[in-house]
């Protein structure tokens, strides 16, 4: 009798712990890690101020951010934007947008000089399950000195982490557009 007990107590433990367990592989792990000021004093050490730039993405601009970076421009693309200043001086800029991972999105910020070459990147906000590996700094490394979209190719000059393919994919082409978008405010140079 107090087996037959004992076996029901386990057996009901059994069914509670694969229930909680197969639950929690499903949870997507969703962390926020730098806000955008935070972000902006990492890539732009430097500067003073950081002043809010209304950047215009018509048509035409569009257009050539999507050529020159050889990417789809996603539905509402539409990056903030920042000069960073100090004495009054344009040192570059800071942009923040945001991609798709696999299933969610990835929020991010870059830095780029006055001449648009890539001064680096931070991860904001990163909430899928698995992948987070993009935020290691040895990968966010790769885009800083890097100039312009065709610097930055995914697993040519950018590499790719097992795993964590799709991020890594999708932030690189978000750095793609980015840096298109930065040689546009800096004049084409």
């Amino acid at each position: 009798m107090q087996n037959s007990n004992r076996r029901q107590a386990l057996q009901k433990i059994g069914v509670v712990g694969v229930c909680a367990s197969s639950c929690m592989g499903s949870v997507a792990w969703a962390g926020v890690f730098v806000d955008e000021a935070q972000a902006h004093a990492l890539l732009h050490p430097q500067a003073e101020a950081f002043q809010v730039l209304q950047v215009t993405l018509d048509e035409p601009t569009l257009s050539a951010i999507a050529r020159s970076s050889d990417t789809r421009i996603p539905r509402g693309f539409n990056p903030k934007c920042w000069r960073a200043v100090q004495g009054g001086k344009t040192l570059g800029w800071v942009m923040s947008d945001r991609v798709i991972g696999k299933y969610d999105l990835i929020d991010y910020a870059a830095g780029f000089d006055g001449d648009g070459t890539t001064r680096g990147i931070e991860i904001l906000a990163y909430r899928e399950s698995h992948g987070a590996e993009v935020r290691q700094t040895a990968w966010r490394k790769q885009f800083a000195g890097k100039k312009g979209p065709g610097a930055m190719r995914f697993a040519d000059d950018i590499r790719n982490i097992s795993g964590a393919t799709l991020s890594c994919q999708h932030v690189t082409e978000g750095m793609q557009r980015l840096g298109a978008l930065a040689l546009v405010l800096a004049g084409g140079r």
